[in-house]
């Protein structure tokens, strides 16, 4: 799947959806198999729904509390006051208006419709057995329950009027139902928790099932897995369901076919945003096992894309085991120096867990022993690499992406970028995506090519049409090759030595007739930079690491605006420039990006033979790097590379 798919919005498939009705909660022992239970004994609704109750209570004993429980988020939802994201609360009042949007950001709405908030509640009420924590989960999924009848299930939210189906939407369905179900656990403990709400609830969740049975998403998407995953949920949870077992079967059968779809080869997901590869991969796990409790067969094609997901994590994961920020991706700032609270390390340690291989846990814990010598890696189907000279720490560590087009929106165009860590410190990460909902002219701000470290010609965006063409990786270095169809006439080429695994060398090729202004981008982490335009070069001034981005090439040094957004809603400014080339394609740029230790700028030299054009298929260059001469090359047509 090298190229964008045309899906239909949900807008273009509403006309032809059924029309849907809610499930008569006096109604709902018709849809449950209550076969060799004590419920089926009791000769009067309430009583059955009150065995069945006690039923549930022993098959999910409410575990002793422990752990950080946040109470004073749990008693401010009781008070129907709602916090989410960055944002300051609000205080929604006895009539809940689950349409309201106080903050002005579409994904506040939504966190609310996917009941985020019944996990607090759970947890309070697991640890103080307090009844006002159930209570209030009965009485707002009631009100959500009585608001939202699935006749409705097309109803267009009245803030966001675009949206037909808002409150029934894919994903807002498929998460709602993994966080009841989450929540049910707990809670079904309460006394609070009566027969009658056990009906009523059953009842809205037979509903869930219904509208995700008959109208799910059916397109390439992370949304699609996260939908059946509820729908796998509920069938889990609630076995008496009649129709339970069918459900399962028929959602591995949608999950298989769409998860394959939406995965490459290598087993990177398609949308180039590693948030939602964790997210798609956490859900086909779980599936994993709800569908082995079922005795359903799973395919090798399924458990074998599984494996290699984790595999993708494991060679991407940064030194501080975050992720990289390709696209609509986030990274945690390290707080503290304990690994088992770095970002990767839990589903490190599960992989090795699921897959019987220790060394996903190896790398959570540095256990060298179990790690393997080969330190880079290329996804070349993605269009994703990780570069770096050790497993440490102190390792200099570079994730480039140039991929072909994603199946979202979720990924930048920014084809050719990267993000440079070296000798404990971030020295050039990603400018970050900021936000989706709030702030519209912040996110295109975060989106747009010349705040990502790529080339651009007279500023404008570029088209993503990534492209591998060379890989070579041996104990001396890394060779990477790719290019992209970044405008109309235009090509950008970019090849990257990792020159004895110590620094960078970047040549980038404009191929093509395209006129224009060429510029090449960089921006630093959040720090002082000093730009010097007669030495045509940029580097941070910390006290521990630097990088320093150096040319020999006919340029200007140029400042530009920069902001780091490290997670939702949160960014600071940081330094960027750009060289702004002389030439007009086609042409070729070399660049030298060297991390180095402490504050001494290392001497360094590059230069481009006269004899090459912008599109050869063979190069050889030199670059002087502390006194010593290198000699690098690639030949494409071979697809050999070398450097010594």
């Amino acid at each position: 799947m090298n190229a964008v798919t045309e899906y239909p919005t949900w807008a273009d498939r509403i006309d032809k959806e059924m029309p849907l009705a809610s499930c008569d909660p006096d109604g709902i022992l018709e849809k449950l198999d209550l076969t060799g239970l004590d419920a089926a004994k009791a000769d009067d609704r309430l009583g059955v729904l009150a065995a069945l109750r006690d039923h549930y209570r022993a098959k999910y004993p409410l575990e002793e509390g422990s752990g950080a429980v946040d109470l004073e988020t749990a008693d401010n939802i009781c008070q129907r006051i709602i916090q989410w994201g960055p944002y300051e609360a609000a205080e929604y009042g006895e009539d809940f208006n689950w349409e309201w949007d106080p903050c002005g950001d579409i994904e506040w709405v939504a966190a609310v419709y996917r009941f985020y908030w019944a996990a607090p509640l759970a947890r309070a009420y697991a640890v103080t057995r307090d009844e006002k924590y159930a209570e209030t989960f009965v009485a707002l999924t009631t009100d959500w329950i009585s608001k939202h009848p699935l006749e409705n299930h097309t109803k267009t939210h009245s803030v966001y009027t675009f949206w037909k189906g808002f409150a029934w939407l894919d994903i807002q369905t498929g998460i709602r139902a993994t966080n009841i179900c989450s929540a049910f656990r707990s809670l079904v403990h309460a006394e609070a928790f009566t027969p009658e709400f056990l009906g009523v609830l059953l009842a809205s969740l037979y509903d869930h099932q219904i509208k995700t049975e008959h109208i799910p998403m059916g397109v390439i998407h992370n949304k699609a897995v996260f939908e059946q995953r509820g729908f796998i949920n509920i069938a889990y949870a609630f076995r008496e369901f009649r129709e339970s077992r069918e459900w399962m079967a028929l959602a591995l059968t949608r999950v298989e076919e769409n998860f394959l779809a939406q995965t490459t080869g290598d087993g990177v997901q398609r949308e180039w945003s590693f948030g939602y590869h964790q997210g798609v991969l956490r859900d086909a796990v779980e599936i994993f096992g709800r569908v082995d409790a079922f005795g359903i067969e799973i395919s090798d094609a399924f458990r074998t894309r599984v494996r290699l997901m984790y595999d993708y994590i494991f060679w991407i994961a940064s030194p501080d085991l975050g992720a990289p920020m390709f696209g609509d991706g986030s990274r945690p700032l390290k707080e503290t120096d304990d690994r088992s609270k770095w970002p990767l390390y839990d589903a490190l340690v599960e992989a090795t867990t699921l897959l019987g291989d220790p060394k996903y846990a190896a790398r959570a814990t540095l256990n060298r022993a179990h790690l393997p010598e080969q330190k880079s890696r290329a996804f070349r189907e993605a269009g994703l690499y990780a570069m770096r000279d050790d497993w440490g720490p102190d390792q200099i560590h570079m994730a480039l992406h140039c991929s072909p087009p994603a199946i979202s929106s979720h990924d930048q165009p920014d084809n050719g970028t990267f993000e440079l860590y070296a000798y404990g410190r971030w020295l050039m990460p990603d400018t970050g995506f900021y936000t989706y909902g709030h702030d519209a002219e912040g996110r295109a701000w975060h989106r747009q090519t010349t705040v990502h470290q790529t080339l651009t010609l007279d500023g404008k965006d570029t088209s993503d049409d990534g492209r591998h063409l060379l890989w070579a990786s041996e104990a001396d270095g890394d060779v990477l090759v790719v290019e992209n169809g970044s405008y109309p006439n235009l090509i950008h080429r970019r090849s990257v030595w990792f020159v004895n695994r110590q620094f960078f060398a970047f040549l980038d090729e404009a191929i093509g007739n395209a006129p224009g202004q060429l510029d090449l981008h960089f921006q630093f982490a959040p720090g002082e930079v000093i730009f010097d335009e007669a030495g045509k070069r940029a580097f941070t001034q910390f006290d521990d690491a630097n990088v320093l981005v150096t040319t020999n090439c006919a340029a200007s040094v140029i400042e530009e605006e920069g902001w780091f957004a490290w997670t939702y809603g949160s960014r600071v400014p940081r330094k960027a420039f750009r060289f702004a080339l002389e030439d007009q394609a086609p042409t070729a740029f070399l660049t030298v990006v060297a991390p180095y230790r402490g504050t001494r700028i290392p001497a360094v030299s590059a230069e481009l033979p006269r004899a090459f054009r912008a599109g050869d298929d063979r190069v050889e260059l030199t670059v002087d790097f502390e006194g010593k001469t290198w000699r690098l090359g690639r030949e494409l047509s071979s697809g050999e590379a070398w450097m010594y």
